[in-house]
Formats: C-alpha cells, sequence, structure tokens
C-alpha cells in the first residue's frame, strides 16, 4: 500500500469510527416511543392534521398554533399513509436520511469548488460525526429541519455546478424556494447563492434573483389562496426577540469555533482563490444567520445548521488546498493535515457527555429509556380516560390518548412574553374552553444523566 493510501486510511478510518460511535445513540433512541424534543409530537400532530386533509392554520382565538410553512406535514403525513407507520416514526427516519443526504451534498460542493476526493470524503464524515455529536436532539428526531437543509444543500449543489458550468442558476434558486416552503429559517444558502452572484459579475444575477423572488412571493399568494387568511398571521406568529437570549445559545459555538479556525487560518493565506471567496461568503452568513435567529425566543440549536454546513464545506475545500496555507509552507502540508483531522477528532471525542459510551456500559441508562417509554403509555391510558379536551405538557401523550392539539405552549408563553396575554389569562382561557391540564408527573424521554464521569464515580 502506497504512501498516500495509509495516510488516507488514517484521515478516514478515525472519523468513520467517529460518525458511527456517535451515531449508535440517536439511532438507537429512535426506536422507542418517547419525546425526544418537544416539537416532535408538535410536528407529528400537524402531519397528522395534513394527511387527513383537515385545516393545519388554526385561527387567532385557538390557543394551538403551527408557524412551520407547509410541505413537510404534508410529506411525511403522505409517507405515514403509504408506509402504514405513524407519523412520528416516519419523521425521525426521514432525519436520518437527510443527514446522509447531506454528508453527500458536502462531499459533492467540496469536489466542485476544489476537486480532491479526499478532503471532500474527511469533510462529509467529519458533518456526519459533528451533527451526531453537536446535534442529538435533532438526529433521528420527527423534525423538519434536516429534511428541508437536505433539500436546500441539493439546490446548492446544483447551483455550484450551474455557475461551473456557465449556465443559468434559476432552476437551482427554484429548487431552494422549494425548500424554504419545507422549512422557512434556512436562509443562508439562499442569500449566499444570490450574494455570490453579484459578486461573481454572473450575468443571470438580477433575472435569477427575480424569477426566484416571484416564485417566492407565488408561492406565499397561493398559500393563502389554498389555507385561507390564517396562513400568514400564523407563519408571523408573536415571539419574543431579545439579545439575552443570544447570549443563552452563544456558548454551544464552541463546538463549530475549532472548524472555523482551522478554516480563517487557510483562507486568509488563499483570499483570491475562488473556493477562498466563496466559503468565506458562506460562512460568514451562515453565522450571521445563526446569530440573528438566536435573537428570538424559544430557537435553539437548529439555527446553527446552516453555519455547520458552510464549515463542513469549508474543512473540505482547505483540506485539499492546503498548500496555500502559511503553517503548511513553513511545516509540509501532510503534517498540517495530519493535525487538523487529529484537533477535529479530540475536540469531538474530549467531553464528559457521551451517551454512546453510557449505552454500551450502563444498564441503567439502556433501561431508562424502556422505562420512559412505559410511563408514556401509562400517562396516555390516564388520559384517555379524561372526558373532554386535555393539554398535556408533553404532547406525546396527549397524542397517544387519542386527544386533540389544543393547547401549544409556544404559542401562549409567546403571547406571555410580548405581552399579548397576562400568565393570568391562560388558565382563564383553559377553563373557558373546558380544557383540562394533564402535567408531566415523571420521566418521558431520554432524561438520564450524560456525564460519563458522574457515572464513573457513582460505580466506584
Amino acid at each position: 500500500m502506497s504512501r498516500v493510501s495509509t495516510r488516507a486510511l488514517v484521515y478516514i478510518v478515525p472519523l468513520s469510527l467517529a460518525g458511527a460511535y456517535f451515531l449508535a445513540w440517536p439511532i438507537w433512541r429512535a426506536q422507542f416511543l418517547i419525546e425526544i424534543w418537544p416539537t416532535e409530537s408538535w410536528n407529528a400532530y400537524w402531519q397528522d392534521t395534513a394527511a387527513a386533509w383537515r385545516p393545519i392554520y388554526p385561527g387567532p382565538d385557538s390557543l394551538a398554533g403551527n408557524n412551520y410553512p407547509p410541505l413537510s406535514f404534508y410529506a411525511i403525513g403522505a409517507l405515514g399513509k403509504l408506509l402504514g407507520m405513524d407519523n412520528l416514526f416516519v419523521g425521525r427516519a426521514l432525519s436520518l436520511l437527510a443527514l446522509a443526504a447531506l454528508a453527500l451534498e458536502v462531499f459533492l460542493s467540496v469536489r466542485i469548488l476544489a476537486l480532491g476526493r479526499l478532503g471532500a470524503t474527511v469533510a462529509a464524515l467529519w458533518y456526519v460525526a459533528m451533527m451526531a455529536r453537536n446535534s442529538t436532539i435533532y438526529i433521528g428526531a420527527n423534525d423538519p429541519q434536516l429534511a428541508g437543509l437536505a433539500i436546500m444543500g441539493a439546490a446548492l449543489v446544483y447551483f455550484l455546478r450551474l455557475c461551473q458550468q456557465k449556465r443559468s442558476p434559476v432552476p437551482a434558486l427554484l429548487l431552494m424556494v422549494v425548500a424554504g416552503f419545507w422549512k422557512h429559517n434556512i436562509i443562508g444558502i439562499p442569500l449566499t447563492a444570490l450574494c455570490w452572484l453579484f459578486i461573481s459579475s454572473n450575468r443571470e444575477a438580477v433575472r435569477a434573483t427575480f424569477v426566484s423572488g416571484l416564485v417566492t412571493v407565488a408561492g406565499l399568494l397561493a398559500c393563502v389562496a389554498v389555507f385561507g387568511p390564517n396562513f400568514v398571521p400564523d407563519l408571523l406568529a408573536p415571539r419574543q426577540y431579545s439579545w439575552s437570549n443570544v447570549l443563552t445559545n452563544v456558548g454551544h459555538l464552541q463546538w463549530s469555533a475549532l472548524a472555523l479556525l482551522i478554516w480563517g487560518a487557510w483562507a486568509i493565506f488563499d483570499h483570491r482563490s475562488t473556493p477562498a471567496r466563496f466559503t468565506a461568503l458562506h460562512i460568514s452568513i451562515g453565522l450571521l444567520a445563526c446569530i440573528v435567529q438566536w435573537l428570538g425566543h424559544g430557537i435553539f440549536g437548529n439555527a446553527e445548521f446552516d453555519l455547520i454546513f458552510a464549515l463542513a464545506i469549508g474543512l473540505g475545500v482547505t483540506f485539499n488546498r492546503m498548500e496555500s496555507s502559511y503553517v503548511a509552507r513553513m511545516i509540509g502540508p501532510d503534517r498540517c493535515r495530519d493535525a487538523m483531522v487529529l484537533a477535529l477528532l479530540l475536540r469531538l471525542i474530549l467531553t464528559d457527555r457521551q451517551e454512546t459510551a453510557l449505552l454500551f456500559l450502563s444498564p441503567e441508562f439502556r433501561g431508562s429509556l424502556y422505562a420512559s417509554e412505559h410511563n408514556v403509555l401509562n400517562e396516555a391510558k390516564i388520559v384517555a380516560a379524561i372526558p373532554g379536551d386535555v393539554a398535556c405538557t408533553i404532547k406525546l401523550i396527549c397524542r397517544q390518548a387519542g386527544k386533540s392539539f389544543v393547547v401549544d405552549e409556544f404559542r401562549t408563553d409567546e403571547m406571555v412574553a410580548t405581552g399579548k396575554l397576562a400568565p393570568a389569562d391562560i388558565p382563564a382561557l383553559l377553563s373557558a374552553q373546558n380544557i383540562s391540564l394533564h402535567p408531566k408527573t415523571q420521566p418521558t424521554g431520554p432524561e438520564q444523566d450524560t456525564s460519563f464521569s458522574r457515572w464513573w464515580r457513582r460505580r466506584t
């Protein structure tokens, strides 16, 4: 085996093992009837509603709300009917498939921008490991974000290919519009694409922007015609905005900081190249989109997804063009690549939160999910016996009990935070509509301590 092949294996094998290791937990967890994240059952309710062809955008007097665009609900609802599966589990499976698609899109984007297969492979594998490690509550969970990003990522690959071939980028931009009607906060890629057209003096820039904007407006008008006047108010639901929300989330960027540093150390010395200019634009817009979205209350890790995707592409380009960096000129590009992969691996592994290790080593940790599923089923029997509408703190319980979705805590909390309601108004509204409240009384999700060090101390 040649030295080059051996080095490639040294990069690929550990990154592949890291990805498999971190994926083991969300894949195993996805089989259980538990609430991984509060939006899971919220999405499942609207997917059920869409599959039954009932209205998915409630009126202003409703305590339930829907501030997501419609495509994901109808697509997953239709898949659930076709496969004869619970939409909750269809959505979970789709998120895992979307992660695989996104890794492929990272690979293809790097290949278009910087050619080399090895850097593209390293980037794709790092992306899988990073997402499985960093975004555990979205991997293998019923949430439309990853699938929407996968559609957007496919559009980016298409866009880069069309630009490379000097063809009109309009078809790619229209696919981005479709992705926006799947999940509306995936803004980094379309903004990057439009800005790049003007920065690169693409002769199609004005026409492509106009056509994609026109189609977006037409799509919104079509939604108003189909879903009625509640569509726009629901989509623009009240939300509290504050810099304190950013400060609450900004610490999570520590996971991406190393990748940003590695990319920046290369890009500053290769800043005139097209790959450096494009990835600088993409990463900058991804970071800005993340910060802006974090201004809103109740927005968490999914705001980072544009940035992580952009950084993965940036890392692949950096790997393939490492010769341009100052450090590579001093110690050689191969040693730089060695250090890069080692640093990325250590950043992923050296942390106290180790769900996969506990999954294999701790019977109590494994048993906690069986217990949570048992609790959900028992609580659902109790709720099913309650007459009339019930608002469950854990919406999965109400859904399992066959109760309608009548109260969205996010909607009511934001109405209080924005001053549209007083805290005392919520119980009064529940009483006026004869809605019983069923609070959370026991674990119903993956709530076991994930600290490896604390587990180790307990067992010794």
